[in-house]
């Protein structure tokens, strides 16, 4: 039976890719340990941010990195495809102050776009939603399985994706024959005490989920259909506990439009306001602003060819919905797909880099936004 909404959402959630200078860092929750191996930090002065902000690379040489969630810890664990064009290596990686460890490795993946004619297959996806509970385990998409097979995984310490312990699967939910069911789970956030997880479905777009999965139970459920409601904007990206009884979710809609969306749901599954995102392009990732109501999106201006100069907002809503107010506070981002606020208060935002399936994208961190 479902939990209601108002017990599950009692105070705000933060959301929740070597060189030298090995040290050892216990995991959270489970048995055995990490090595984090020092990395390089370096300033990052292209990014077409306003004036005030500054960034730093924290992280670099990873392929399509996805999902970003820090523990209370500190630590932050990074979703990414995995290194080259072969399958089966999608990994979790770990973060710590200036060091980075691989934690569960192993994800089976696969290719968003299926080459024809003797074009190469596009956009390799492995884990792109993660969270961790309060009680230390970490919850993980397996989005390498493709739509109607992808469950979440809950990992107790590390290891590779065959140790975890597997929720259900969802499959159609529709009448359309194109619908196989529920896949690409991304957009994790978390309840306080971590009870249950929100999860945008990227599953046919006949109904466009938002999902919850209970902890205990691993039982992995529809929660709320745009299509239901007669939202008619696709690509749910990211869920965000909003109050006491409502969620917001960022929705992307068609690539290279600007047609985003956010849609706060109430607990019962029904609407309550929506915003349309002037200037925004292709939103993928959003986080409230620390000690505001205001929330920073990154915008990746989605192109299957090629990676496109993305942009952050700083995202204003007006009670009751309409037209969201936004504020421009970069706009060179190197493809940014999701995002996080860091304990140290700087926004953590996972970036493809100049080229997708290539080994270059990164994760940077930036000040100064209050």
């Amino acid at each position: 039976m479902r939990q209601p909404l108002a017990l599950a959402l009692t105070a705000s959630i933060v959301f929740t890719a070597s060189a030298c200078g090995v040290k050892v860092s216990p995991t959270s929750g489970g048995a055995g340990s990490v090595i984090l191996t020092a990395t390089s930090i370096k300033p990052v002065q292209n990014l077409g941010l306003v004036a005030g902000l500054t960034a730093e690379r924290i992280l670099d040489g990873l392929n399509n990195p996805a999902g970003l969630a820090f523990a209370s810890d500190g630590r932050l664990a990074i979703c990414s495809a995995g290194t080259g064009r072969e399958n089966g290596n999608g990994i979790v990686q770990i973060w710590q102050d200036g060091s980075v460890g691989d934690y569960i490795t192993a994800f089976p993946t696969e290719y968003w776009k299926v080459g024809k004619d003797g074009a190469p297959d596009r956009f390799k996806v492995g884990p792109l939603g993660a969270a961790w509970l309060d009680d230390g385990r970490l919850a993980v998409s397996n989005a390498g399985l493709g739509d109607g097979a992808e469950t979440i995984l809950f990992f107790d310490g590390s290891g590779t994706a065959a140790d975890g312990s597997a929720s259900n699967s969802v499959g159609p939910t529709s009448d359309d024959a194109a619908d196989k069911g529920e896949g690409n789970l991304t957009g994790f956030s978390v309840s306080p005490g971590g009870a249950r997880i929100f999860v945008c479905g990227q599953g046919a777009d006949a109904k466009t989920w938002v999902l919850t999965c209970d902890v205990e139970e691993l039982e992995l459920a529809t929660f709320a259909s745009a299509d239901d409601h007669g939202i008619a904007i696709n690509s749910p990206m990211q869920t965000l506990p909003w109050d006491d009884d409502t969620i917001l979710v960022l929705y992307s809609g068609a690539g290279g439009v600007e047609d985003g969306l956010i849609v706060q749901w109430n607990a019962d599954g029904t609407p309550k306001a929506q915003w349309t995102l002037p200037r925004l392009a292709d939103p993928m990732g959003m986080a409230r602003i620390p000690g505001t109501s205001d929330l920073a999106v990154v915008d990746n201006n989605w192109n299957l060819e090629r990676v496109q100069s993305g942009q952050l907002g700083r995202v204003s809503l007006a009670p009751g919905g309409g037209e969201a107010r936004v504020k421009i506070l970069a706009h060179a981002l190197r493809g940014p797909v999701s995002c996080t606020f860091g304990p140290d208060g700087r926004l953590y935002v996972a970036q493809l880099g100049p080229e997708f399936d290539a080994d270059k994208g990164n994760v940077v961190a930036i000040s100064g936004i209050q």
